[in-house]
């Protein structure tokens, strides 16, 4: 899991699956795909919100750019 007080950059390179607003952000960057979805990929891919990203990309158009 991601540390919130971590200000210095790896702590947005990872992605909490547990933490609801986290899944959120991730689901409106790519609206065409369930929450579900979001969420597998998240569990399959690993923390690494590159990874997860990277991964949705090929499943789903995203709405607008990092």
């Amino acid at each position: 899991m991601d540390n919130k007080k971590m200000q210095n950059g790896r702590d947005k390179s990872r992605i909490d699956v547990n933490d609801p607003a986290e899944a959120e952000y991730v689901h409106q960057q790519f609206p065409n795909l369930s929450h579900e979805q979001i969420i597998q990929a998240i569990k399959e891919k690993g923390p690494s919100r590159q990874a997860v990203m990277n991964y949705l990309s090929t499943k789903g158009n995203r709405s607008h750019a990092n």
